[in-house]
């Protein structure tokens, strides 16, 4: 009885050593399993980085395109409002000419036609008269039927100090603002040769 209770001892040991060695294989399949779970997630990592530093790199690209079209954009855009500018006052200026031709000239029919009202028409218009040495012709300038020049044009026959000494009834003429005046004494027949032409030009002045 001793004999074979002594053998149970070895036994045991075995066992026990055998549990060891599962228990070592064990620890070394999970150490080994999470070794290479580590190993995965380091590899999908730094697939990770790598697709996550291209996909900056690609849209770094497109942000610096959409940047460089945005800039063209720009330009073209400022390049058409320049145009449209330069375009719309040259219109402004051509409508703004076109308004003052149209006013200038509205203004001078006006001013043509101001005078419909007038005994005489507004202009200088020619007569002509019979001095001492033949004829005596003379422009009469009116405004609103007031005479406001006279002045010889043409007298070829008369005496040239007589004429200027006739020439004085044109001051009375124009302050009577009349040919109804006295002739200018010494030159009777040069004096009286520029009333009848003053009248003949005041004639083809009158209104219809």
């Amino acid at each position: 009885m001793f004999h074979s209770k002594t053998n149970i001892y070895p036994s045991k040991i075995k066992k026990k050593e055998r549990n060891n060695v599962n228990n070592q294989n064990f620890y070394l399949r999970l150490i080994a399993l999470l070794l290479i779970i580590m190993a995965v997630f380091f590899y999908n990592g730094t697939v990770k980085d790598k697709e996550q530093a291209q996909d900056i790199a690609d849209l770094t690209a497109k942000v610096e395109s959409l940047e460089k079209q945005q800039d063209q954009i720009l330009t073209a855009l400022k390049e058409t409002y320049e145009e449209q500018k330069t375009a719309a006052e040259a219109d402004n200026k051509s409508e703004k000419a076109s308004a003052e031709d149209k006013e200038n000239t509205d203004q001078a029919d006006s001013e043509e036609t101001d005078d419909s009202d007038n005994v005489y028409k507004n202009g200088t218009f020619e007569g002509s008269g019979t001095g001492y040495g033949g004829t005596i012709t003379v422009q009469v300038t009116l405004e609103n039927d007031t005479i406001t020049a006279v002045s010889v044009v043409s007298a070829p026959g008369e005496d040239s100090a007589y004429l200027s000494q006739g020439e004085n009834v044109i001051n009375s003429i124009i302050s009577e603002q009349s040919t109804d005046v006295d002739t200018i004494s010494g030159a009777t027949f040069s004096s009286t040769g520029i009333l009848e032409a003053v009248n003949d030009a005041l004639s083809k002045a009158e209104n219809a």
